[in-house]
């Protein structure tokens, strides 16, 4: 088996950092000023976080495994004054009308390189992205959702959402799309069914797609009514056709915004315990 993570004699300094920060102990410093080493049978241990490879300040630990990196951080680069990015966050909005544009796809590329560095339960980055780009299927997919909320509400199905299913159908056939809101592509997030923790890790994914997404221009908002009609739908899922073994866990629809806001609405204090 080759070694997950390997060091540089030459130019490793010996602080031992590696080895502290190591999440699960793979790497060790038998002792003070000696060359980390991987313990002796823990190797598949290795969760491939990164985390040693980042903390190296020579650059002497390089990882076996593949990764697209390492990326070098100018000083003070990713610094961020507090204030400034509240501004940033506070500012974020759910879009729900958007320009009739696309967006082109070395602009989604470039987003989804940013969200690829989100974090995932022990490092194993389970998510998977379809991208669905042409409007028209973008189009497809509400009709399908609208198709499944009508089945329901004809059939008196219980449902928590089965009160508003009618007035979701009514607005479809009025020729609005309460569904995707007019947004030009639908991201969706995937992954391997037997993954327990695909679910929080494909939500963590698509809010850091959420909050990068200004930072391109682009608007999102969360699809909640497709992400209800999939978990149930035979004829979203062959719609979707994802790898086999692998279910749907989110979404998100994405756009350039059509108004732009001048001020920040209001929001609850922060309730908060301490112990």
């Amino acid at each position: 088996m080759e070694a997950p993570i390997t060091f540089d004699e030459d130019t490793c300094t010996r602080c031992g950092t590696c080895a502290e920060i190591c999440p699960l102990g793979t790497i060790i410093q038998e002792r003070p000023k000696a060359l980390p080493l991987l313990v002796r049978g823990r190797e598949a241990t290795c969760i491939r976080c990164g985390h040693c490879v980042a903390v190296c300040p020579t650059g002497a630990v390089s990882a076996g495994y593949p990764a697209e990196g390492p990326q070098y951080l100018t000083e003070g680069s990713a610094a961020i004054a507090p204030a400034d990015l509240a501004a940033y966050l506070r500012n974020r909005r759910s879009i729900r009308r958007y320009e009739d544009r696309t967006v082109d796809r070395e602009t989604i590329e470039a987003l989804l390189d940013v969200v690829r560095f989100a974090p995932s339960a022990a490092n194993r980055q389970p998510v998977r992205w379809l991208v669905v780009h042409d409007p028209a299927e973008v189009r497809r997919l509400a009709g399908l959702t609208v198709e499944w909320m009508r089945e329901m509400a004809e059939s008196g199905a219980e449902h928590p959402l089965a009160p508003i299913f009618p007035a979701l159908v009514r607005a479809w056939d009025a020729g609005e799309d309460p569904i995707f809101r007019g947004a030009p592509h639908l991201v969706v997030a995937h992954a391997e069914a037997w993954n327990p923790s695909a679910f929080t890790d494909s939500i963590i994914a698509l809010t850091w797609l959420e909050v990068a997404a200004p930072s391109f221009g682009l608007g999102t908002c969360w699809a909640g009514f497709f992400q209800t009609a999939f978990m149930s739908s035979p004829a979203l899922a062959a719609a979707l056709n994802l790898p086999d073994g692998h279910l749907p866990q989110s979404a998100m629809v994405l756009g350039y915004p059509k108004h732009r806001y001048a001020r920040l609405p209001g929001r609850e204090k922060a309730r908060v315990t301490w112990r």
